[in-house]
């Protein structure tokens, strides 16, 4: 049980959502994937990727081997700090490359839920323990029932598919010992609220 929920914490990684969430939005039946070209789709997935997965995936690699983390999982609230500040950077970096883009308000503001997520998870974890994994998420499905309901196109496929897999990861995280229900249910709803606040406002 143990390796299969440390196998689902590493493919469903928070930092991987943003991208998902991309993919899924430049595939869908609406205006955002016919009038978009795919050079364009391709060079924001990239710098997207590149800004908020990547890069910080590389600066937890160098803490990790300077000892100033014990494991990527960053166990402890403490740990977190800097990664989480570092990510923080590269997040709003990713906003202000995109805001010089011709690029749909849904997308921009999609990526300002994610930033606003990782904010709030940085100044939560100062002093509580908050699941980084929900926060992730519950951020994509949060987009992704405001990007149907904006856009009027179904993708109710895409949500439920989503739903069961923040079950998984839930169930893994519990598995592992990394969060209390508490902190999962509340990293869940901070996702889910930063989408609809960013998308809707």
């Amino acid at each position: 049980m143990k390796i299969a929920a440390k196998i689902i914490s590493t493919l469903f990684h928070p930092l991987i959502m943003p991208v998902i969430g991309l993919l899924i939005i430049f595939n869908t039946d609406s205006y955002i994937n016919y009038t978009v070209p795919f050079e364009l789709k391709r060079a924001f997935i990239i710098l997207v990727g590149t800004s908020t997965f990547v890069i910080p995936l590389l600066i937890s690699l160098m803490l990790l081997n300077r000892k100033l983390i014990s494991s990527l999982e960053m166990e402890t609230q403490k740990e977190r700090i800097i990664p989480y500040a570092f990510t923080i950077i590269f997040y709003v970096f990713t906003l202000y490359m995109l805001k010089k883009a011709p690029i749909s308000p849904i997308i921009f503001n999609f990526v300002i839920g994610a930033t606003l997520s990782v904010i709030l998870a940085f100044i939560i974890n100062i002093k509580w323990k908050i699941s980084a994994h929900m926060i992730g998420i519950g951020g994509l499905i949060g987009a992704l029932i405001c990007v149907s309901i904006l856009l009027e196109i179904y993708i109710t496929p895409y949500i439920i598919f989503a739903i069961l897999i923040a079950g998984l990861i839930g169930s893994s995280r519990l598995v592992l010992k990394a969060h209390t229900q508490l902190q999962i249910y509340v990293g869940f709803i901070v996702g889910v609220i930063c989408q609809i606040v960013s998308l809707y406002y």
